[in-house]
């Protein structure tokens, strides 16, 4: 298999990445690689599945065969530099002490996991948001079980270098049992041309936290890519080329071309109204186009 980096000369020339995948062939790409800046070119017949990759800025083109995106829930590792994790719901309990219910949300430590071994939090990562009070944001993460977060709703935390992670969990504040989170969502962000883009990773409700106070929840929850690009990723879809959609619900406002956009799972994909696409949707899923 033939991976070429093509370097396009002229002061406005874009550098591209070429990958070309034989007829008959599949190519995975592991979840969370980062392609280098520039555009990603999709050649040959065969298939490339770039489930869980970040993409480059520059955007992507599909000459020949398929490209395929993901999100049907299967826990995969993901590299990320921007995390937020937002509780929805606290436990269910009396108000005023002991129980405090409806009085916010706390957890002692945030916890990262890859292959079933806790992540150490580096040093340097950052809670946004934190006003530097004993139960302000940075107690979230740092190490110690009998500090605590408290009201840091959304939690969102910022890394100097990209940390990959398959699963996530977190440990409970030293009291106020009310305040327990029972349901929440996680997701990651990505940069593009310096915005951050937020992908779900997890989704999860009613969950039964335990009781103990300052101690680990004794679960851990896999996370898996929901969502797949950008609704303004620069994509071009040529005659010979296919992109496959598998459970993903995905808006496309900037795709060009004349190529196919195969559906499966259910999956979803509306044409927005800066898309100049021309090609056509098919399989096992539902397509429209906003003017």
């Amino acid at each position: 298999m033939k991976i070429a980096i093509v370097a396009a000369l002229g002061c406005l020339a874009v550098a591209a990445e070429t990958i070309s995948v034989p007829a008959g062939e599949t190519m995975k790409v592991e979840g969370g690689r980062r392609f280098a800046a520039g555009k990603l070119v999709k050649d040959g017949a065969g298939l490339l599945d770039l489930t869980g990759a970040q993409l480059p800025d520059e955007g992507m083109e599909i000459r020949e065969g398929a490209v395929r995106l993901a999100a049907n829930g299967t826990p995969c590792a993901v590299t990320a530099r921007h995390l937020r994790f937002r509780v929805t719901e606290a436990r269910p309990a009396k108000p005023g002490a002991p129980d405090y219910g409806r009085s916010g949300i706390q957890f002692s430590e945030f916890r990262l996991f890859m292959g079933g071994k806790m992540l150490e939090m580096p040093k340097d990562a950052q809670a946004e948001g934190d006003d530097g009070s004993r139960e302000g944001k940075q107690k979230g993460i740092d190490g110690n079980l009998k500090t605590k977060c408290f009201r840091g709703m959304p939690f969102v935390i910022h890394f100097k270098q990209d940390i990959t992670f398959d699963a996530y969990s977190f440990a409970t504040g030293n009291d106020a049992i009310g305040r327990d989170p029972r349901s929440w969502t996680l997701e990651a962000g990505f940069e593009r041309k310096g915005v951050i883009h937020w992908v779900g990773l997890s989704e999860v409700h009613g969950f039964d936290v335990p009781k103990v106070r300052c101690a680990d929840i004794g679960t851990t929850f896999p996370v898996s890519l929901v969502t797949a690009l950008a609704v303004d990723y620069p994509l071009t879809i040529c005659g010979k080329g296919r992109l496959v959609l598998n459970g993903v619900h995905q808006a496309l406002d900037a795709c060009s071309g004349n190529g196919l956009v195969w559906l499966e799972q259910g999956a979803k994909v509306e044409f927005g109204a800066g898309s100049s696409f021309t090609g056509s949707a098919a399989g096992e899923g539902t397509a429209c186009w906003r003017k």
